[in-house]
């Protein structure tokens, strides 16, 4: 590798690689890059034909509009004909897709506005106390005082942003009379300090309460405020303040403030009404799992407000059902050994739900289904060899459109009606535009899982110029971590890195989603043994075809990536070579409580587990090459992870590099891809000069 500069650690002595922008540049000078240009360029172009946007349903049911490639169509549904663009106003009725939505705050983190409903109350987080001001009068109300960074209200910690998705800390009931907003005590979590402006005159510490597993976590509490009568109630987690209470929200009524909680081990959900006038709380919904329950199931209200679908994998598989705010369960609304993919649309005046699920042989394909609101009437609207991967159903229900594609085919856009016939195309990839593409389609393929019984999928990306009779490294990109799918049934074209000379793979593992609660839990408590071992029967499948080197294996990932690409270059040296692994966790001890337990309890629960999946166990092992890349600003994958397992490796009589970015957070831009190309490229391709 050229450009390096020489950094002293400690006493680490490690070879370290500083980041930069302008790295981008020297990928011209790789071998073959004119062929990754024309690979990427097709392969982007092949990817956007056969699909749609901006569908718009005329309000009278008679046509539909829609954005193909950059032009504006028309459909006639009387007389299935393309017509002319609609008149300016023509009155149409957008999909859910195209409405708006609120802006998400930076990750981790919560709204620090909320306007009410009426638009007349602004309540805000400043300086971790809420005040609520009144947009006519200009007054002001202090609702909290004693906040300050360690116990706060109308903000939650990092870690319920990250993990629990809540980009929320305050809330409005619809009468606009009532707000709710979190007080978190942080006070006996413990801080973790990171710094920025390294690259700066003077840097600047950034302490952020972070809670890693076993540790003590934040005890969260709800606080309803009324602003006619400025009482405050407070609403307590539970009897034991291990729990965490999260998406909050308000009845359509205003009378229940809805709430979940789980413990800690996150394998008890409850849905929780709290009655606002009785101060009486009940519960709505309680599911359990063996391992660990989905933190947020699919619920979604009807128009009275009271009744709502949700998604259950109490089955083994989700699925749906029908639901009230009493507690009751009215009907099981689907049902199969396969799970559920997504509501797209329901539809009340028909009493009806539709819905996308797994349900063909091959579990990567997503088809259309309908069924009533009380599970009657269930049909299967498509049976393609192919994924459905956007579906849009009309306000009347007479007609819907999906796009379906595969791996290797382009996306084909139609036009059913409500009984699944095919009515018109309404976009398609150019056949021969594919076939004079310089690209080589991607191959998918099967593989067993080191069980030997479960069938795994995996997708294979080979240069545009391949020769069954040459043999060629092997990449692995890799993720593999609990809710997660990396092979998709959906075209993309090639993978221009390819085109440096690599065969690359990207395949899913067990512990992975939609395959069912058993095929998720494979990785429960042992994080870093099944899931790799999975990977490493995939690259043994392909290492057995006589144009795969296996003496020229890589792997490289980034976050849970990066922790794969690093523990199976240590713990499976006679697989993997090379290695490139970003933001990694090394160590499951080093990342934060919520997400680590969910899938690995405590460290004092289980250390054997813990063990087992640390790099630092197999640190001693390390026999081909492993780039570690961090940014220095990566408030969730914390730096340390890098500098310990560095340290290990070292201390084991390893070498290492490192590459360090200062002025990066979790992700390390084009620079780290850049780097990780020179690094495969000196130990796999160029391997003659090491």
């Amino acid at each position: 590798m050229t450009a390096r500069q020489f950094l002293t650690l400690s006493v680490l002595s490690l070879l370290m690689l500083i980041g930069n922008a302008t790295a981008q540049s020297s990928l011209q000078d790789f071998p073959g890059y004119d062929r990754y240009q024309a690979v990427q360029k097709a392969s982007r172009e092949l990817a956007r034909q056969g699909r749609i946007r901006s569908v718009e349903w005329s309000a009278d049911g008679r046509s539909l509009t829609y954005r193909r490639d950059d032009e504006d169509v028309r459909f006639d549904l009387v007389n299935l004909t393309f017509d002319a663009p609609p008149a300016a106003d023509e009155e149409v009725t957008p999909t859910a897709q195209q409405r708006s939505r609120n802006r998400r705050p930076a990750r981790g983190r919560q709204r620090d506005i909320e306007t009410s409903p009426n638009g007349r109350w602004t309540a805000r987080s400043i300086d971790w106390n809420v005040t609520i001001t009144d947009n006519e009068t200009a007054d002001v109300i202090v609702v909290t005082v004693d906040g300050w960074r360690k116990f706060r209200y109308g903000t939650a910690s990092w870690v319920y942003g990250e993990e629990l998705d809540q980009n929320q800390a305050m809330w409005w009931s619809p009468d606009s009379t009532t707000l709710a907003f979190y007080e978190f005590d942080e006070r006996d979590v413990p801080d973790h300090h990171l710094v920025t402006g390294w690259v700066d005159l003077h840097t600047t510490p950034q302490i952020e309460g972070y809670p890693k597993p076993g540790e003590p976590n934040p005890v969260p509490a709800l606080i309803l405020y009324n602003v006619q009568t400025n009482k405050q109630t407070r609403i307590d987690a539970a009897a034991d303040p291990d729990q965490y209470v999260y998406r909050v929200q308000f009845a359509d009524d205003g009378d229940d403030l809805l709430y979940s909680r789980t413990n800690r081990r996150q394998n008890e959900l409850y849905v929780l009404a709290y009655n606002i006038e009785s101060d009486f709380e009940r519960v709505v919904v309680r599911e359990e799992q063996s391992s660990w329950q989905n933190n947020r199931p699919t619920m979604r209200f009807l128009e009275d407000g009271e009744r709502f679908i949700w998604e259950t994998e109490r089955s083994g598989f989700s699925q749906y059902e029908l639901r009230t705010l009493n507690g009751d369960v009215l009907y099981e609304l689907t049902s199969g050994a396969y799970p559920t993919r997504r509501i797209v649309h329901v539809d009340e005046t028909r009493n009806e739900l539709w819905y996308t699920a797994f349900s063909g042989g091959n579990p990567l394909n997503a088809q259309v289904h309908r069924t009533a609101l009380d599970g009657s009437g269930s049909v299967q609207l498509t049976d393609h060899d192919a994924n459905h991967t956007s579906v849009y159903v009309s306000p009347d229900g007479n007609w819907f459109i999906t796009t379906f594609e595969t791996i290797h085919t382009p996306a084909r856009t139609v036009l059913f009606n409500r009984t699944g016939d095919e009515a018109a195309v309404l976009a398609e990839a150019d056949a021969a535009a594919v076939d004079d593409a310089p690209i080589v389609l991607p191959e998918l393929f099967t593989f067993r899982a080191a069980d030997g019984e479960t069938v795994l999928y995996g997708v294979l990306y080979k240069p545009s110029d391949f020769d069954s009779t040459r043999t060629y490294p092997l990449l692995i990109d890799v993720y593999g971590g609990p809710f997660s799918q990396g092979v998709r049934n959906r075209f993309s074209g090639a993978r221009a890195e390819c085109e440096f000379g690599y065969l690359v793979a990207k395949m899913d593992n067990r512990g992975t989603i939609n395959r069912g609660k058993a095929f998720e839990s494979a990785t429960y408590l042992k994080l870093g043994d099944v899931d790799i071992a999975d990977q490493v029967a995939g690259v043994r499948e392909l290492t057995s075809r006589a144009y795969v080197d296996g003496s020229r294996v890589g792997i490289y990932g980034s976050s849970y990536g990066g922790y794969m690409a690093a523990l199976a270059v240590l713990k499976y040296p006679e697989v993997f070579h090379v290695a490139v692994a970003g933001a990694s966790v090394t160590d499951w001890r080093q990342y934060d409580s919520i997400y680590t337990e969910r899938y690995m309890r405590t460290p004092q629960e289980n250390e054997e587990g813990y063990d087992g999946g640390s790099c630092m166990t197999y640190a001693d092992q390390l026999q081909g090459h492993l780039l570690l890349q961090h940014g220095l600003l990566d408030n969730n994958v914390h730096p340390s992870n890098t500098f310990a397992l560095a340290k290990a490796i070292r201390d084991g009589g390893g070498d290492v590099d490192v590459t360090i970015y200062p002025e990066h957070g979790h992700g390390m831009g084009m620079g780290a891809f850049i780097e990780r190309l020179k690094y495969l490229h000196d130990h796999l391709l160029d391997a003659s000069e090491n």
